[in-house]
């Protein structure tokens, strides 16, 4: 399993959420109390940046068209052929990781 650094977590500015780019991915950060969660940023619907969506009740609305998306399990309220992608993410020494091999999950 292969980690990767996206930066440290004390210099992220989550509004709600934070963009980071890993590779030629963008994947959404959102800090849940003392939780991470990391998402495919885009919208399946209109590819809008769900880290600027709203957050309510662990999921994150998107601007565009009120989607909502568990940041858990990425599972959309709209149907499952809408989910989007969630990856394993992790703080070692200050540093935020995502998993980027990992199997993503699906609810």
């Amino acid at each position: 399993m292969s980690w990767v650094d996206v930066g440290p977590l004390a210099a992220m500015a989550f509004k709600p959420g934070c963009p980071v780019k890993i590779g030629d991915r963008w994947v959404a950060l959102f800090k849940l109390g003392d939780e991470l969660h990391a998402i495919d940023n885009a919208c399946p619907h209109a590819s809008a940046p769900l880290c600027d969506g709203s957050v309510l009740h662990g999921k994150v609305v998107c601007f565009l068209h009120c989607w909502e998306f568990d940041l858990r399990t990425g599972a959309c309220d709209v149907g499952a052929q809408w989910n989007v992608r969630t990856w394993p993410v992790r703080v070692v020494d200050g540093q935020v990781q995502i998993q980027v091999d990992a199997i993503a999950t699906r609810p």
